[in-house]
């Protein structure tokens, strides 16, 4: 192998070149899961159905408009959360308190 400028590039260095910030300088590596991102673990990567996101809110909904768009998606089907945010906003519903 050779660099820009003609010079042999040392194989171990092929396998192995680290990322650098180019600011601070640093190894741009992965870290641990923070307790944040622990804590949120679910609400980032699970599927659920719509029902079951709105009872984890105490929501009830009254009438489901936004899962009715003719693409396949239902209260019943499997959904992230963010997709379930981007729809419950259409829909009408009741905000239960606390039990």
């Amino acid at each position: 192998m050779v660099n820009h400028r003609g010079g042999a590039i040392p194989l171990l260095n092929l396998f192995y070149m680290a990322t650098k910030n180019s600011i601070t300088g640093d190894e741009i590596k992965s870290k641990a899961l923070s307790a944040q991102g622990r804590a949120n673990w679910d609400k980032i990567f699970a599927k659920k159905t719509a029902l079951a996101w709105a009872k984890e809110e105490n929501i009830f909904i009254m009438d489901a408009d936004g899962f009715n768009w003719q693409d396949g998606i239902t209260v019943d089907s499997l959904i992230s959360y963010s997709e379930y945010q981007e729809r419950i906003c259409h829909c009408t519903i009741l905000f239960q308190p606390n039990k």
